[in-house]
């Protein structure tokens, strides 16, 4: 029997049913708080160069591409044209952003650049008393910061540059951070020291939507095993209104290019505080710890009407089921095709689905396996008739026993793969979790990178 959720609209018309008894809650897709703020966003600060000859005449110019007003640095000494002395053996520093700026995102880079001269005794503190580290580049010409900066402070750069001919020149600038109205909220669904299946994709779900994809998912990382690349990617889906309160979310997975390792340890760090999402600024870092749990898939074998659990290859349950009608019979009642997720599961399941005339039925054991209401679960009356291990008679979930079902249940946990093959009609965007429904190339393609 399958249940249906109203918040997508399927290829098939079915509803979202209830949920009576005790429900266990594997993904947490948890209803963030919207932040609806305007974006504040300005052109990057032209780049500002402060020239000092040898005569110790200094000459302030803006790049080409200042416009008229923008703030360009000031340094102490008269300005003037160099009558004499080669260019060469001018002290020139650039400052990006431009020293004066304001409203720089805290993620943007923050450096500094001497032209024949070395650079030292750098700083570069905010007026809220904090102290931003940086480092020298290969040379000594150039400083970066390597501390991320905060919203709504202002920062003062120091040093010195000093030149080849022996000459030196002071450093001294400012630039301020935006301070925005408000911020923008994410979550990451899997909990902090869980254990989940080898299938489980990694889901970040904004309170609203992202427009400036890239600068997020440049700040999402994963790694396994105390630091080891893997290689997947990110994978960004199509906004949605996925609380049914009428304001869009947007949402990226993460899966690796295969299924994750058996027994690895999963590290997620999400540096989203201060990166500008084009409709809003990100409020904070967020990092995540899990466990992938044994090798277990779940294979389904539709003409035999059976159901297998594999566990490091090896079959330890093998179940008798009843999957969908044939696609040539009804195709809105077929189990459809492709690596399923179990993402959640319930003692008791409510099944709805009026278009073919039931409602409020109670089934036990329920595993969800998508989000167009097909599950693994009990199924008292198919038992009873027989048809268990013999024909494909549901509404597109698997049907089992009592017994069948409570064992299964009991073994199921978010992220184990569901493999269904075979059923004439395949998964779709509108499943939810189809993150293995495409090939790796194809699913790369949805990175914004």
């Amino acid at each position: 029997m399958r249940s249906v959720l109203p918040r997508r609209v399927p290829r098939h018309p079915r509803f979202r049913s209830g949920r009576v008894g005790l429900a266990v809650r594997l993904v947490a897709l948890a209803a963030v708080g919207t932040m609806a703020l305007a974006a504040c966003t300005t052109s990057t600060p032209p780049t500002v160069t402060v020239t000092q000859h040898a005569d110790g005449s200094q000459v302030t110019a803006p790049s080409l591409s200042t416009s008229p007003g923008a703030p360009t640095s000031s340094s102490t000494g008269g300005s003037a044209t160099p009558t004499s002395s080669s260019a060469t053996d001018a002290i020139r520093v650039t400052a990006t952003p431009a020293f004066g700026s304001s409203d720089v995102g805290p993620n943007d880079p923050i450096s500094v650049m001497a032209f024949h001269a070395q650079l030292k005794s750098m700083t570069m503190s905010g007026s809220d008393g904090s102290v931003v580290n940086g480092q020298m580049g290969d040379g000594n010409n150039s400083w970066s910061n390597t501390d991320k900066l905060k919203y709504g402070v202002k920062y003062t750069i120091s040093g010195e540059a000093v030149g080849t001919d022996g000459t030196s020149q002071p450093i001294d600038g400012t630039i301020t951070t935006v301070k925005p109205a408000s911020t923008m909220a994410a979550y990451i669904q899997i909990p902090n020291d869980s254990t989940v299946g080898i299938a489980a994709p990694i889901v970040v779900t904004f309170a609203g939507t992202v427009t400036n994809r890239a600068a997020a998912e440049k700040e999402l990382h994963v790694t396994i095993n105390g630091g080891q690349q893997i290689e997947g990617s990110w994978g960004w889906m199509q906004d949605e209104d996925i609380q049914g309160k009428g304001v869009k979310q947007s949402r990226v997975h993460f899966r690796p290019k295969d299924f994750w390792p058996a027994k690895a340890k999963v590290h997620v760090e999400a540096d989203l505080y201060g990166v500008n999402y084009g409709t809003g600024w990100g409020r904070e870092n967020l990092t995540r710890d899990f466990n992938i749990g044994p090798k277990i898939i779940v294979k389904t074998d539709i003409e035999k009407h059976r159901l297998y659990v594999i566990q490091d290859d090896q079959v330890i349950k093998n179940y008798p089921v009843s999957y969908g009608k044939p696609a040539s019979v009804d195709a809105g009642r077929t189990t459809v095709s492709g690596v399923h997720v179990i993402t959640e599961k319930f003692e008791v399941k409510s099944m709805c689905n009026p278009k073919y005339g039931y409602c409020g039925i109670k089934e036990p054991w329920a595993v969800r396996i998508n989000n167009n209401g097909e599950f693994i679960h009990a199924n008292p009356e198919t038992e009873k008739l027989g048809l268990l291990g013999k024909a494909n008679i549901t509404h597109g979930c698997v049907n089992m026993s009592v017994a069948d079902a409570k064992d299964f249940y009991n073994l199921a946990y978010y992220g184990i793969p569901v493999d269904v093959e075979g059923t004439g009609v395949k998964m779709s965007y509108s499943d939810y979790i189809w993150d293995w429904g495409v090939d790796y190339n194809t699913w790369k393609s949805f990175s914004a990178l």
